[in-house]
């Protein structure tokens, strides 16, 4: 599988899609003029609706991260890391602000934060 999908999450499917796509992009895991997954393709692979996928790759066009190739799927473009990287802090400050609404304590959170920290890190290492 590609990558998979957090159903439990209160970010949308099709946001989390286009997150993943920045994210292996920003990793070095997708090169510009590489071509990704077909909208078909991925929406079997990680079992969402292919408009959910269509969405995503839609708004990555749009935003100049994927660019259509005629009769071919769609490639990587560019992706504007200062736009990418303010995304997601404003994501993580949103995330913040919620666990801080229903009383979860900043200790908890601070050991979260590391747990996945060091559980990424084993990740890519394998």
């Amino acid at each position: 599988m590609w990558f998979a999908i957090d159903f439990s999450s209160h970010v949308p499917v099709y946001q989390q899609i286009k997150e993943r796509i920045k994210s292996l992009i920003k990793s070095g895991k997708l090169q510009r003029g590489q071509f990704v997954p077909s909208i078909r393709s991925l929406a079997e692979d990680i079992q969402v609706n292919i408009n959910t996928v269509a969405r995503a790759y839609r708004e990555l066009v749009n935003e100049g991260v994927l660019e259509p190739v005629r009769g071919e799927g769609y490639i990587v473009g560019r992706l504007n890391e200062e736009d990418f990287m303010n995304q997601m802090i404003d994501q993580f400050e949103r995330s913040i602000l919620q666990c801080k609404r229903v009383g979860i304590d900043l200790e908890v959170l601070k050991e979260k934060l590391e747990e996945v920290y060091r559980r990424d890190e084993n990740d890519t290492e394998s």
